[in-house]
């Protein structure tokens, strides 16, 4: 957080504290990309160093850019301070979370479609945890046999065989 920040923040709440209207003009003012709203900007060029520099001279656009996106940073590391998120942020979380719950409701109904599917088919998961435990079962019993054919090929022939 840079101390052009820290100023300009510390002013413009005091400010704020004297009525309620002082804060929704911040709120406001910061909304609608620092314009409007006399004081704040007054108090902003202030805390950026920009009360000197006129604003038809061709640096003041570029100044005015600079101070307002270290602004931005500066706000953002103070809100990250204090544990908070900004709107914008949080909206687009909030839209990211109601897609996925869409996401996972459309899945979970398939899902109860398929199984639905499998039941009917007599393919339901007791069916299929049996069929596969008497597949694991006959392998089984294939694999004993192959070892005891591979061990009776492998035994030295007695002569006169």
């Amino acid at each position: 957080m840079n101390r052009h920040f820290l100023e300009f923040w510390g002013k413009a709440l005091l400010q704020a504290a004297k009525s309620q209207q002082h804060l929704e003009d911040l709120a406001n003012w910061t909304q609608r990309g620092f314009i409007g709203f006399q004081d704040y900007t007054k108090l902003f060029k202030a805390a950026y160093g920009l009360e000197d520099v006129k604003e038809d001279s061709p640096d003041f656009f570029n100044l005015w850019r600079k101070a307002e996106k270290d602004f931005r940073e500066s706000f953002r590391e103070y809100l990250n301070l204090l544990g908070m998120v900004l709107r914008e942020e949080y909206d687009s979380l909030a839209r990211k979370c109601e897609e996925l719950k869409e996401k996972v409701a459309e899945q979970e109904e398939t899902l109860k479609h398929l199984r639905t599917l499998l039941d009917e088919k007599g393919l339901g998961m007791e069916a299929t945890t049996v069929e596969f435990q008497n597949l694991v079962k006959k392998q089984g019993e294939q694999f004993q046999k192959f070892i005891k054919g591979l061990g009776e090929s492998l035994k030295p022939e007695k002569p006169g065989d």
